[in-house]
C-alpha cells in the first residue's frame, strides 16, 4: 500500500514537470507587390544626416518585385508573465558581403549579442543611430568581426559610415518566439499553451497584432495583410 502510495506521488512529480503540450499558431502574411527602386535609392546617414529611401506610392520601402515577404517577421508575445531570456548556443550573425548586410532583417531576443563579421575585401565602419540601441564599431578590415548586445526591444536601424547604401534591421524582441515567413508569406511557430499576442512587422509597414487562446495540442491560423 506505501508502495502504491509512493508510485502515485511520483507519478504526480513527473507530470508536473513535463512542460505544457505545444500548440501551433501558423497563417499567411499578405503583403502588396512593390516595384523595382531605382539604383542608390537605399536609405542612409551621410555625414551625420539620414537620407530615406525612395517610397512607393503606399509608404512602403521599394525593392525587387515580392522583395519583401523576405523581410517578414511574426513573433508571439506571452500575456502576462513575460517569457525568459535563454542566450542562444551561437551568436546571430548580420554579415557584411559584397556591400550589403545579410540579412537585410535580423530578429533577436532583447538580451542577444550579435555578430557583425566582415566578408568584403575593403573597410567597413558598422553603426547604428537609433535610440534603443547606439553603437559605433570603428574601422575594421575582412576577417574581422565585432559584437554588440541588444539589450533593449525596438527597431535598430543599422547602416555603414562608409558606404551609404548599406542599410539593414536589427529586430529586438520580448521573447523567444519568432521566425521569418517562407517565400510565399507561410509561417508557423509552435508554443507552449497560453494567452499570446501574434505580431508581424515589414520595414516601415504596421501590421494590428492579433491576441489568442492556445490549449495545449491545438492548432490556429492567424492571417495578416499589410
Amino acid at each position: 500500500m506505501r508502495l502504491l502510495k509512493l508510485n502515485h506521488v511520483l507519478s504526480a512529480v513527473l507530470l508536473a514537470a513535463l512542460p505544457a503540450l505545444c500548440a501551433t499558431v501558423e497563417g499567411k502574411v499578405t503583403v502588396p507587390v512593390v516595384s523595382e527602386s531605382p539604383a542608390g535609392a537605399g536609405g542612409g546617414y551621410s555625414r551625420g544626416v539620414y537620407r530615406p529611401s525612395a517610397k512607393s506610392s503606399a509608404g512602403q520601402e521599394t525593392g525587387k518585385p515580392g522583395e519583401a515577404l523576405s523581410f517578414i517577421i511574426v513573433w508571439a508575445e506571452p500575456l502576462g508573465k513575460p517569457a525568459q531570456f535563454k542566450a542562444p548556443a551561437k551568436n546571430p550573425a548580420m554579415i557584411q558581403r559584397n556591400k550589403t548586410f545579410v540579412p537585410h532583417v535580423l530578429p533577436v531576443q532583447s538580451g542577444t549579442t550579435v555578430d557583425f563579421p566582415n566578408l568584403d575585401p575593403l573597410y567597413h565602419n558598422v553603426f547604428s543611430y537609433s535610440r534603443a540601441r547606439r553603437f559605433d564599431l570603428g574601422l575594421y578590415e575582412q576577417g574581422k568581426s565585432k559584437s554588440v548586445t541588444f539589450d533593449q526591444p525596438g527597431i535598430i536601424d543599422v547602416f555603414c559610415e562608409i558606404h551609404e547604401s548599406m542599410h539593414a534591421y536589427v529586430l529586438v524582441l520580448e521573447t523567444p518566439w519568432f521566425t521569418r515567413a517562407s517565400a510565399d508569406g507561410m509561417y508557423s511557430l509552435e508554443l507552449p499553451a497560453g494567452d499570446y499576442r501574434i505580431c508581424t512587422w515589414i520595414p516601415s509597414r504596421h501590421c494590428e497584432p492579433v491576441e489568442i487562446k492556445l490549449i495545449q495540442s491545438s492548432r490556429e491560423q492567424v492571417d495578416f495583410s499589410f
